[in-house]
C-alpha cells in the first residue's frame, strides 16, 4: 500500500530515459543507413531505387517506433515511482529532501578555513 505522504518516497534519478530520447533518431539514421547497405549488397536482390528508399523508410520507422514505445514504457515506471507503487532503479532524493536542501541557506565558510589573500605584485 503506498504511502499517504508522497513527499516522503524517493524519486526516480536515473537518466537513462534522456540517453535513449537523444540517441533514438541517430539510431534511426544508423538503423535507415544500413538497411540501404544490406538492400544492395544482398546477391541476388534485385532492388531499384524506390524500393531500396522504402526498405531504408521501414528500417528508420521501425527504430523510432522502438525509441517511442520503451520512453512510454519508462513514463509508466516514472509514475508507478511517484505514485510509491513501484521502486526506483536509481533511487534519487526524495521531494521534501530536495525541497529542504534547496531553501537552505549556503554554508558560510569556517573559521577553521583560511581566506586566501590575493597574491601582492
Amino acid at each position: 500500500m503506498p504511502s499517504s505522504d508522497s513527499s516522503s518516497l524517493p524519486t526516480e534519478a536515473s537518466i537513462i530515459g534522456r540517453f535513449v530520447a537523444i540517441f533514438t533518431p541517430v539510431f534511426a539514421v544508423a538503423a535507415g543507413w544500413f538497411a540501404g547497405l544490406v538492400a544492395q549488397a544482398v546477391p541476388g536482390a534485385h532492388l531499384d531505387q524506390n524500393q531500396i528508399v522504402a526498405f531504408m523508410t521501414a528500417a528508420s520507422v521501425s527504430a523510432i517506433t522502438a525509441g517511442w514505445k520503451w520512453l512510454q514504457g519508462w513514463q509508466q515506471h516514472e509514475a508507478l515511482v511517484a505514485q510509491g507503487v513501484a521502486a526506483p532503479v536509481k533511487p534519487g532524493k526524495s521531494v521534501a529532501t530536495a525541497a529542504a536542501a534547496a531553501a537552505a541557506p549556503p554554508a558560510a565558510p569556517s573559521a577553521a578555513t583560511p581566506a586566501i589573500a590575493p597574491a601582492a605584485s
